[in-house]
């Protein structure tokens, strides 16, 4: 056998220790002429350029439960503030948009609950209030009390002793004041009522269950209160009928009305005002019931004084009473107007007749419709249309 040669363990130190670097000579040192060595001159390097600041750099976005593509994604659009600026007004704009919504749905929408406000009929004395709501139909509530609160009695004995049945006729119109739908309410009437306040006059006018019938005689001994009864019980049926609200001192101070109104939800959205017809007992109407009550209630006459001896020819006088003018009174608007024929008709369904002659030459502003009118008509039907700009119209009811 033979001996493996032997390796130096110096060879291994070598081997792990870096190479020897490498020293060279600048420049030497120069010798001045006494032989004393000189200072070396100095070495000058070039001037290094400016170092510029550092940027700092933007932490990327850490969002732990995006990918990194998402991630990357929103540093990008993080680093151009107009992308920033644009998100955030979108932002607002939306969160805004929420905040009208919601305010508008809470208020009502055009959905939803809608006041039309206040609406007058100066002929009667009275004012109306009118809610409508939209639900499959629309709903309404309507509320009727006397312009004036020094009318609320004159309005409380018209209500309970009217002299006819009494009605209003409701109406919803767009912003031109164009009707798009309607309904008529009624009042209860009380047959009784009228004939207790009209008892002690002899030649006292009837009760009238309609407006454009000629008057008869109301007294006690040829009232029908039964057949009255069962006209009016007919006249309410399917109806809706305003109930009486009492104030403070037991007078009836307004008439409160509610139901549905047969309109398409199109109509209900184009309402913009309201109006309504009262077939109601004029203000004049009201002071005669008035004055009839106080006399009602007046303490009775003296007796009369007795008559005198045989040989006089003092002559008796005879007292009569005169009938109360109870008349029609109201306020309407003309929808149709043939001179041809000489009818007009109204929006509240009424029908007047008018001499060919003076349909012929009457304004033709007169056909210019709707029309608002006040009219005004006796005990034998003859009525007057008025108009503020165009004077008046000598008519007949029809109907």
């Amino acid at each position: 056998m033979t001996d493996a040669p032997k390796k130096n363990p110096y060879e291994e130190i070598h081997a792990e220790l870096p190479p020897p670097r490498e020293y060279r000579v600048i420049e030497a040192a120069r010798n001045l002429p006494d032989g004393q060595p000189a200072e070396p001159e100095p070495i000058i390097f070039p001037e290094a350029p400016p170092v510029e600041e550092a940027k700092p750099v933007k932490a990327p976005i850490s969002v732990p439960f995006l990918n990194a593509a998402w991630k990357e994604r929103l540093r990008k659009f993080a680093e151009n503030p107009v992308r920033v600026y644009a998100s955030a007004g979108i932002g607002l704009g939306i969160f805004f948009g929420l905040i009208l919504g919601v305010i508008v749905w809470h208020s009502g929408g055009a959905e939803g609950r809608y006041d039309l406000g206040v609406a007058r009929s100066s002929a009667a004395g009275l004012k109306g209030h009118l809610f409508v709501e939209w639900d499959k139909r629309v709903k309404y509530r309507l509320t009727i009390e006397p312009e004036d609160a020094d009318r609320v009695a004159g309005f409380a004995l018209a209500v309970a002793s009217s002299p006819r049945p009494l009605s209003v006729n409701l109406q919803l119109q767009d912003s031109q004041g164009f009707a798009l739908c309607g309904k008529e309410l009624l009042l209860k009437f009380d047959a009784r009522g009228a004939e207790a306040l009209t008892a002690t006059a002899a030649t006292a006018p009837a009760i009238q269950t309609d407006p454009a019938a000629p008057p008869t005689n109301l007294s006690a001994q040829t009232t029908d209160f039964a057949k009255l009864d069962a006209q009016e019980a007919a006249r309410e049926k399917g109806q809706d009928l305003f109930q009486n609200q009492t104030g403070a001192d037991g007078m009836i101070a307004s008439l409160n009305a509610q139901g549905e109104m047969p309109c398409s939800k199109s109509a209900y959205l184009k309402t913009m005002l309201w109006s309504f017809t009262p077939n109601f007992p004029s203000l004049t109407e009201q002071d005669a019931l008035l004055k009839r009550q106080q006399e009602l209630l007046a303490p009775p006459p003296p007796p009369p004084p007795l008559p005198p001896p045989p040989h006089t020819t003092a002559h008796k006088k005879k007292v009569t009473l005169s009938p109360l003018p109870f008349t029609i009174e109201g306020d309407d608007a003309i929808v149709e107007f043939d001179p041809t024929f000489g009818v007009i008709e109204t929006r509240g369904r009424k029908l007047f007749l008018i001499d060919k002659a003076t349909a012929a030459a009457a304004n033709p502003a007169w056909m210019d419709y709707p029309l608002s009118i006040h009219y005004h008509c006796d005990a034998m039907s003859n009525c007057t249309l008025m108009h503020s700009g165009l004077g008046s119209l000598r008519v007949k009811m029809g109907r």
